[in-house]
């Protein structure tokens, strides 16, 4: 299956050889732009701070990125990357389970907030709505592929699952309500069972190249 492309372009800098500084430089600024929103929100997310917590000017920034938007965005792009590289080829009707579960590992818990901060800050910023709408976009199109041939409703069966995986995203929100993360994604994994029964689900695609965010 063809993969979905909606990550946003880093620009690129005339006579930098590959694996150059330049490329050092972009990584750092994306641990940057992901350590910021997620402890700051994506309004506090400045350029000046991630390129302070990067080591570089503001004005660098756009050698490597069109925008702040931009930058954000490929930060949880790359985040939800390490989330679906839990995932392993032929895992069948298990990839949707194995994913829900992976939000929850303790080691993203950055990766869950800077989420939820792309997601709520869209409803007010257009240039990250878009984005964030062609990445939708593109992984609905790829997960309703394999789904079951008899599922009634794809649409709402894929809009369901993100709309899953976002909740999630806000799991240490929830300190208040007591219960093992076991517990938790025991029971993640039973709902994501109830949408994409295993016996009856289809191989999945390989991860797009920007992976899943819901």
């Amino acid at each position: 299956m063809a993969r979905a492309q909606a990550a946003p372009r880093t620009k690129s800098r005339r006579g930098r050889p590959p694996n150059s500084d330049g490329q050092e430089t972009a990584a750092r600024l994306l641990d940057a732009a992901a350590a910021a929103c997620a402890e700051s929100g994506f309004d506090g997310a400045t350029l000046n701070e991630i390129a302070r917590r990067a080591g570089v000017t503001a004005a660098a920034i756009y050698n490597h990125y069109e925008s702040r938007e931009d930058l954000l965005y490929a930060a949880g792009v790359r985040a939800l990357e390490r989330v679906t590289d839990v995932v392993p080829q032929g895992a069948g009707a298990d990839a949707a389970r194995l994913i829900a579960a992976a939000y929850l590992r303790p080691e993203l818990k950055q990766t869950r907030r800077l989420l939820a901060e792309l997601h709520v800050a869209s409803a007010r910023d257009r240039s990250l709505a878009q984005l964030l709408g062609s990445w939708h976009r593109s992984w609905a199109q790829a997960l309703k592929a394999v789904l079951p041939a008899d599922d009634p409703a794809p649409e709402a069966t894929v809009k369901t699952l993100f709309l899953l995986l976002l909740g999630l995203c806000h799991y240490d929100n929830l300190a208040a309500v007591k219960s093992t993360q076991a517990a938790v994604v025991d029971r993640v994994e039973d709902l994501v069972d109830i949408l994409i029964p295993p016996r009856r689900a289809a191989s999945p695609p390989a991860p797009p190249k920007t992976s899943p965010i819901p």
